[in-house]
């Protein structure tokens, strides 16, 4: 998996072992939200067992790289299209890092957990 640093890895992994079962969508979103710790502190009281009021989170004083994290887990959550591939490819506008989240989100999404996991290691290793 590729975490934004070691908080986020210890934090997502807290939580994915809390709603163990939940859906790929949550799971997916749980993994950006928990990327930054002030909008984890601003999301965790609306995430239930299997789902997350993502309505009723409003984020507050987030760098921007925060904010694209919220607004595709949104997306993800909601179906909306509000950010675009453009959006994420633009170097200007998204650290690599953030990008390989964001990706990682996706993998999450498209494919599960274990999958996203699988399909990471087997690609990290042939890039060694």
């Amino acid at each position: 998996m590729v975490f934004r640093n070691d908080n986020h890895g210890v934090l997502f992994e807290k939580e994915i072992r809390y709603h163990k079962g939940c859906n790929r969508k949550m799971t997916a979103a749980l993994f950006l939200l928990t990327a930054d710790s002030r909008l984890w502190h601003q999301a965790e009281n609306h995430i239930g067992t299997n789902e997350i009021d993502i309505a009723a989170i409003k984020p507050r004083r987030l760098d921007a790289m925060a904010y694209v994290c919220f607004t595709v887990a949104k997306d993800i959550i909601t179906g909306n299209r509000t950010v675009s591939l453009t959006e994420l490819a633009d170097a200007s506008m998204l650290s690599p890092r953030y990008f390989l989240v964001i990706q990682t989100a996706m993998l999450i999404r498209g494919y599960g957990l274990n999958a996203a996991n699988r399909l990471l290691f087997t690609e990290g290793r042939k890039s060694e």
